[in-house]
């Protein structure tokens, strides 16, 4: 892992010495600059998790990616650096699925006898900082709260406080898991028709005060307690947002512009 490299991407110059100070600063950095989402899926591109490929793709490409991958890279980022770190598989529940599948990747970080939940691939729900791995109480992240809490069977919940309530996100299984347990997830959620990716465009960044979110043509941005949102009306818009706002290169137009033809009115 050239540490360096990543460190360049993510816009760190250099690390604090402590190291829950310098695990924060990466994963608050990561979340800030490397984009949650699913465009090389609607490229037609297969979702590689070896270490080698996820650095070609995020650092040398410029690109992002979603949990199975944004996640496994800053494991590999951390175990580079010491710190013990656990990988956790889980279900989310906030599409509202009576009963849904493992196709969640999180982490579970270990620093100066604590435990910590880390995920840089969550898109609009992402954590901003390390979240200490203790249950019941709210934790402040601004503008968001998050808990975690136990579950009937044993799993672990992450909610996030929505409105005048709280929301479940997801949840994680109560043992880890190696890296290759996350390949037949990671085939049916880049695959399979009835995974959301492969259905529409979905692109998500944390900023300062807020987050900026692409939902199919709906393109929306938080900053403290004001909110817009539009919808984009071409495809040239949602590809000028792509590179501006999220900060994506190396996009493959043409094959995009084809796989969303009925998106943008084009069939």
């Amino acid at each position: 892992m050239d540490i360096e490299r990543f460190l360049k991407r993510i816009g760190i110059t250099s690390l604090p010495d402590s190291p829950h100070s310098r695990l924060r600063e990466i994963h608050r950095a990561m979340t800030q600059s490397v984009p949650f989402e699913n465009l090389a899926i609607l490229e037609g591109r297969e979702i590689d998790l070896a270490p080698t490929a996820l650095f070609i793709k995020v650092v040398e490409q410029g690109r992002g990616g979603y949990c199975f991958e944004l996640n496994a890279l800053l494991a590999e980022v951390c175990e580079s650096l010491g710190y013990k770190v656990e990988r956790l598989l889980g279900r989310v529940w906030s599409s509202g699925a009576p009963s849904p599948p493992l196709t969640h990747m999180a982490l579970r970080v270990m620093v100066d006898h604590q435990y910590y939940l880390c995920d840089a691939g969550f898109g609009g729900g992402t954590l901003r900082d390390p979240l200490p791995w203790n249950f019941y109480a709210a934790v402040n992240q601004t503008p968001d709260s998050y808990r975690l809490e136990e579950t009937d069977n044993q799993e672990v919940m992450l909610s996030r406080f929505t409105g005048s309530s709280w929301k479940n996100l997801y949840s994680v299984l109560p043992c880890p898991v190696q890296p290759q347990d996350f390949i037949p997830a990671n085939h049916y959620t880049s695959t399979h028709p009835d995974s959301f990716f492969t259905q529409a465009p979905v692109a998500a960044l944390t900023t300062a005060e807020g987050r900026i979110t692409l939902r199919g043509r709906l393109f929306r941005r938080v900053e403290g307690t004001d909110e817009c949102e539009r919808e984009l009306a071409t495809f040239e818009d949602f590809i000028n947002v792509l590179h501006v706002d999220f900060g994506l290169t190396g996009l493959n137009g043409a094959l995009l512009e084809r796989r969303l033809s009925g998106l943008f009115g084009k069939e």
